[in-house]
């Protein structure tokens, strides 16, 4: 009967480990994630990729470097340079799945990818704006359906003008962001002026979708 007690709590501890938000976005050096960016019509707007690599002097104790690299194919590519590369820094904590982003142009930026409880239910704010998390049984992978998923819905701007939808799968990391952006137009209502939505917003809709990925084990 003891060793029975045993092996239940030793089983019900690697449950919630595994179940853990660093598990939803799996760190290890070698790592890596290929995104494309669709727009409502299907069409190609960027590819992107996603490494982990390895540390550098100056990294901080306990953070992933993650490297992104984007190649543009819109209107962005052609004004602004088809390329661009970004470094970012990712770290559990006890309040969740953390990311840095190092101060450039603009100040450094520290946000709230996953929060603990990892459960339905769970709300936060921070830099990126109201954000809620819902767990569900599957969500779609580079390969069909994948199982045990965490999805973020953050809500930027006041009013709300950006819809950012982040899904993540455990074991394999973000499979799929969906980022909707509403244009707001003046209008008289009532005693004063309001801002209504903007049904004519171009552009301002887009999924990136994960492809392809190599998780080490």
């Amino acid at each position: 009967m003891r060793a029975l007690a045993v092996a239940l709590v030793l089983a019900a501890a690697a449950r919630v480990s595994a179940d853990d938000a660093s598990a939803y976005f799996p760190l290890r050096v070698g790592n890596w994630w290929a995104y494309e960016e669709l727009d409502d019509d299907g069409g190609r707007l960027s590819r992107e990729t996603w490494t982990v690599v390895a540390r550098t002097p100056v990294d901080r104790t306990g953070e992933f470097h993650v490297r992104s690299a984007t190649r543009r194919f819109d209107v962005l590519g052609r004004t602004g340079g088809r390329r661009w590369e970004g470094d970012e820094y990712l770290r559990a904590t006890p309040a969740g799945l953390r990311k840095r982003y190092p101060a450039g142009r603009d100040a450094e930026l520290d946000v709230l990818l996953l929060a603990e409880p990892l459960a339905s239910g769970t709300q936060w704010r921070d830099a990126q704006g109201e954000c809620d998390l819902a767990v569900r049984d599957t969500c779609t992978g580079p390969g069909g359906d994948v199982p045990d998923c965490a999805v973020v819905s953050c809500r930027l701007g006041h009013p709300t003008a950006t819809f950012v939808t982040s899904t993540y799968a455990r074991g394999v990391g973000m499979v799929r962001q969906e980022i909707a952006v509403v244009q707001f137009l003046p209008a008289i209502h009532g005693a004063g002026p309001v801002l209504l939505p903007c049904d004519s917003a171009q552009g301002g809709h887009s999924v990136l979708r994960l492809t392809a990925f190599h998780v080490g084990r």
